[in-house]
């Protein structure tokens, strides 16, 4: 478990997850790899909660490691699901998952995804989009980040100045630099949701497959955006 703002505990692993505590209840962001949904019960319970206790599940995108403990923790804590519309008919197991940019860039990779573990299909509750009205708390805003998949989003949460969760939109360095990151590519979408982010004010940023920043942490994104021109 790790945590540097108050209420917010990241569930590390190959992809991160994230839980927020309020008053309401627990929000869950993203439910990691298959079969190991028991190390964010295992959180919830260091913290003095329990599934009963998640009042929403929120998805960035319907990769298999950020969606694939969602099924189970759904059944054990009767929380609705939030995802995105162009990513939702990939949770719900009517379309194929759309692979990372990764695979487009790096050809001779495509026959791995084979061994790849897919998501067990889940109902979609609520579908998200930033200029939808959503069914999240209040203080969790939705911002459409396309590119790594179709619908991918991230969440803005609005606590400690701004508390930011990337999904797999970006990563960060030691250095505190953002990046694409290597399952990302240069295209026109990426690069779009990158410069999106850049123009809202977070403190502190946390990702799937990185560090986190801390401190101004949206002045890194303005930099990555300066870049790209």
């Amino acid at each position: 478990m790790e945590t540097n703002v108050p209420g917010v505990y990241a569930v590390t692993g190959y992809s991160k997850s994230y839980i927020i505590d309020g008053d309401q209840g627990v929000v869950l962001i993203d439910t990691g790899i298959p079969k190991r949904h028991g190390a964010i019960i295992e959180v919830l319970s260091r913290i003095g909660r329990s599934p009963a206790n998640v009042r929403a599940i929120a998805i960035t995108h319907s990769h298999a490691d950020h969606v694939g403990g969602a099924a189970a923790l759904k059944l054990e804590s009767k929380a609705p699901l939030f995802a995105s519309g162009a990513d939702a008919p990939a949770i719900r197991g009517e379309a194929p998952t759309v692979p990372p940019p990764v695979f487009d860039r790096m050809p001779f990779l495509k026959p791995l995804s084979r061994f790849i573990p897919g998501a067990e299909p889940i109902t979609v509750d609520h579908l998200v989009g930033e200029t939808e009205p959503s069914a999240l708390p209040a203080d969790l805003r939705v911002i459409d980040t396309p590119g790594h998949t179709p619908g991918h989003v991230s969440y803005l949460l609005d606590r400690n100045n701004g508390v930011l969760f990337v999904g797999d939109a970006a990563v960060a360095t030691k250095k505190g630099v953002v990046k694409r990151g290597v399952f990302n590519a240069p295209t026109p979408s990426i690069d779009a949701s990158l410069r999106h982010l850049a123009e809202f004010d977070f403190d502190v940023a946390f990702f799937a497959h990185s560090v986190s920043l801390s401190g101004s942490a949206a002045a890194a994104f303005r930099r990555f955006a300066a870049r790209l021109g």
